[in-house]
Parts: C-alpha cells; structure tokens; sequence
C-alpha cells in the first residue's frame, strides 16, 4: 500500500460522499471549501483558524446518511431528492416550506407527506441531530480541533436561530459554521441556476440562513470567488488550500479507522447494511492468505469503502421488498461506479478505485456495471466480489431473510464467481471467531440486546415484543444505554456499534 498521504487529501476525496448523498453535484463540498476559507483568509483570520473552516466546510454534511432511512419513510421514498430539494428552500418561511412538501412524492404517497405536516420541525431536528452526530463523530476520529466538531454539529444551525436541532444563532454560532454556510449557498445556487442565481440567494439570506457581514464578504467579490471554487483540477486545488503545514495521519492504522468510520457512515443508509462494511474488509483481508496475487492491507482497505456509492441511490429503492423497477435497477447498477470515482481522486485511495468498481462483476460478464469477463477481472475484483456475496447472504434484505451457511455456501458456490476466491472466502468465515473485545462500556447482557435492536432501526415496541418485555422496559434501557454511549440519536449508537463490532450478533 502507498505511504498514508496528508489528511487534506483523503478527506476531500471523501467529501464526495456527503454530495451524493444529498443529490448535488459530486466536488460540491470541495467547491464549498474553496470559497469559505478564502472568506476566512481575507477576513484576517488565523491559519489555525482557517484551517477549522477548512475541515468543517469538507465535512458539513459527512454524516447525512445517517437518517436516509427515516427520510424515505416519512417523505416518499426518495430521500436523496428530498434532501437536495430541501438544501435550495427557504425552510423557515412557511409558504416555502409548504411548496417544497407539496412536491414530494406523488399520488397516495403524496398525500401521506401532507398529512405529516405538524410533525415536520420535530422529524427535522430529529434528523439534524442525528446527521451532526455522526458527522462529528468523523472529525473525532480524525483527531481534529474540537472547534471543528464542535462546527459540524451547528451544520444545519442558521444565523437567525430558525435552525435546527438547538436554535442557536448570531454569534453563538462558530465562525466555521457560519464561513461553511455561505461558501456552499455560493457554490450551491451558481451550480443550480448560475451566477445571478447565487449572487439573488446570497443577498436574499443575508441575515436569515447566512451571517450577513460573511455574505457581505463573499458579494464584495462573487466572480472572483466562484471563479476560484472551479479550477481545471479542484482535487489538487483544494489539498494545496490546506492552511497551515498540513495534518499528516498518525500511522496506516489511523488511517483504516477514518477509512472504517466513512464506511459505517455510509453503511447507515440503511438499517440492514449496518456492519457490512467491516464485515466484508474482515473477511476479504483475511481470505487474502490464501490467495495468491493480493495484498491483505489493500483488501481490507477496499472492504471498508467498496459500498460509499450506495448512498448515491435513495432508500426506498434499497428497501423496496419486490423486485425494482427498469430505472430502479439501473441506479443501482451505478452505485459500485460512483464508489471507485470517489477513491480514483485521491492518490492513497486511487489503487482501491478499480478494485472496488468491479466487486459486482462476474466471471461470465453478468454483472454490472460494465458487464467485463473473467480476463478483465484482476485477483483482487475477484476476491472483493466473493467477500461482498458471502457477506450479503448472511444478512437480511427486505426481500429475504438472512441465509443459514450451509445455504449460503451452497449459493455463492453456484455463481459465476472464481472458485479460489470462493474457496479463500469460505476457509477465512469457517475460521474460528476471535473472541469478543471487551465492551468499550458497561453493557449488560440485556441491554447489548436493546442496543443492537435499536441500531438496526427497531422501534421500542417492536423490541419489547422480540425481547418479551414492557415498552417501558426497553425505553428505560434505551436511556441507559445512550448515556453509557454517550449518543444521543439512533445514528450515533449504531455508529458506536459498528465501531466496537457490536452491530449484530455473529454469523
């Protein structure tokens, strides 16, 4: 593997993540960064300082997977419509707020939006806390100034307090929330409609959404600042805009955990994907032993990342439990191509880039999303594309329970897969299990049940009745274990989870 590169690096490559995620164009975070620290520059900020914008304005939205589920069950399904709909409204003015719901799914679906109408600003703050969370949770584990989570967590916080999920406002806000808020209006609203677009947007949420002496800034100069936001290589741009000397990854086991926590990020999409990230960079790097031609670092690497794509298809189609839709199906053929773009960026991440674009190819040229054949199908492809099946069949999708193993090895051995890499897989998941780490917090037995019940998504009534127990029970449980957690969403905690290997029982 490549020597671990600056932090700058990985972590713009990354960014890209966050816009799928949302619907915007891929660079927008990177685009955003450009722009706010030039902002913080010019107002004679420190570099310390602007390096904190830096970091905030790249990692704003680095934990908006975290309620897609949610968002598609309340708000029709497409949660990736709904959030880039949602980031060009006025939410604070009724009448927008109400067109923008208005526009929501269709038909029936349609309807249920509207009815939910009251229950709008909680199921917001509910989603804004839990988003923040999980993006803070990155900046932690990337060691960065706590000024940085502390920004990260007012993301979605506005200038007039009509934000969300604490209301704060004006100069209570950090100065890098209140720089990344105006660098991504400008870039937002130019890509959207243009320059005047963006300059109208600026000047409208002066003062509302947006820090009006920040805005006066930036439409003292807009040409020259989004001018500076669309350079021919916006990767290289933003790394050589880092402020300061540049933050450097501690060592390759640093940089798997900020690699392992994009992952689980991106693994929140949807309640069932919790954990499959890890499981397959366990498996493959371990099968790696066995088979000729791969490096165990690299493929653990690939594991951790071979599904940020995903986020790139709304919920609704992931959780759709019968079969999808022509269109439905061709997003999804997408989502192994935007993950490769997403590490082709970066120099540290670019050798998993291939490797992780063809983990759904197969032997024959029946898989997606170039159709390629066992000649174009390097060692490494094939290794990932058995680690992901055997992966897969164990866990539960909407359409199928989780398979038992002998049936799973009984499948994956009938597929166009390479039977070494089969072989490889089914030696490393028949190894014996590592035995359990100690518990980073004092869990008891019941309440690790109630935990990993919760990140999977269950409601407290349906975990009483798995568990055979009072709601009342299990909400006193649940309070419990955020405190132990120190969380405070269902996002955080399954975030906690997959971290500590908690997220499921084992297979």
């Amino acid at each position: 593997m490549p020597r671990p590169a600056g932090v700058a690096g990985v972590v713009a490559a990354l960014s890209v993540t966050s816009d799928l995620v949302r619907g915007h164009p891929p660079g927008e975070a990177m685009r955003a960064c450009l722009v706010a620290t030039e902002l913080s520059r010019r107002a004679g900020e420190s570099a310390s300082a602007q390096a904190e914008v830096y970091y905030t304005t790249l990692l704003r939205f680095a934990g908006c997977a975290a309620t897609s589920h949610e968002a598609a069950a309340h708000f029709g399904g497409d949660d990736v419509a709904v959030r880039a709909r949602g980031d060009l409204t006025d939410t604070a003015r009724p009448a927008e707020a109400l067109r923008f719901l208005a526009g929501l799914g269709s038909g029936v679906e349609r309807l249920r939006v509207l009815a939910r109408v009251p229950m709008v600003p909680g199921l917001v703050a509910d989603a804004a806390r839990a988003d923040c969370e999980v993006g803070a949770s990155l900046t932690t584990v990337l060691g960065l100034p706590p000024a940085v989570t502390t920004s990260v967590l007012c993301a979605f916080e506005r200038y007039d307090g009509k934000g969300a999920p604490q209301g704060r406002a004006g100069e209570d806000l950090p100065a890098p929330a209140r720089f990344a808020a105006v660098g991504y209006a400008a870039v937002m609203f130019e890509a959207v409609g243009g320059f005047d677009l963006a300059v109208d947007t600026l000047t409208r949420w002066s003062g509302r959404a947006l820090d009006p002496a920040i805005t006066g800034a930036c439409l003292a100069a807009p040409g020259e600042l989004l001018a500076l936001s669309d350079p021919e290589d916006l990767w290289s741009a933003v790394v050589a805009a880092e402020p300061g000397t540049g933050r450097q990854f501690r060592d390759d086991g640093h940089l798997d955990d900020v690699l392992a926590g994009f992952g689980d990020a991106a693994d929140l999409k949807a309640p069932f994907f919790q954990g499959h990230a890890r499981g397959v960079a366990r498996l493959a790097r371990a099968a790696a032993g066995s088979f000729e031609g791969v490096d165990p670092a690299t493929m653990y690497r690939a594991g951790l990342l071979h599904d940020l794509g995903r986020v790139a298809v709304p919920t609704g189609v992931w959780e759709r439990p019968g079969p999808l839709r022509h269109e439905e199906r061709d997003l999804v053929r997408l989502h192994p191509l935007h993950s490769g773009r997403i590490l082709a960026r970066s120099p540290v991440l670019e050798p998993l880039s291939a490797i992780v674009s063809r983990h759904h190819e197969r032997l024959d040229g029946s898989g997606y999303p170039m159709g390629v054949r066992a000649l174009d199908l390097d060692a490494p492809s094939r290794l990932l594309a058995a680690a992901d099946v055997w992966q897969t069949l164990g866990e539960h999708r909407p359409h199928r329970p989780a398979h038992a193993q002998a049936d799973a090895a009984r499948i994956i051995s009938a597929m166009p897969l390479d039977r070494d890499a089969v072989r490889a897989v089914l030696d490393a998941a028949e190894a014996p299990r590592p035995s359990f780490p100690r518990l980073p917090v004092d869990l008891t037995d019941r309440e690790l049940e109630v935990l990993r019940l919760l990140a999977s998504g269950l409601t407290k009534k349906q975990i009483a009745e798995r568990l055979f127990i009072s709601p009342s029970t299990v909400h006193t449980h649940t309070v419990h274990i955020y405190e132990k957690c120190e969380v405070s969403t269902r996002a955080g905690l399954a975030m906690f989870a997959m971290r500590h290997g908690l997220a499921a029982a084992p297979r």
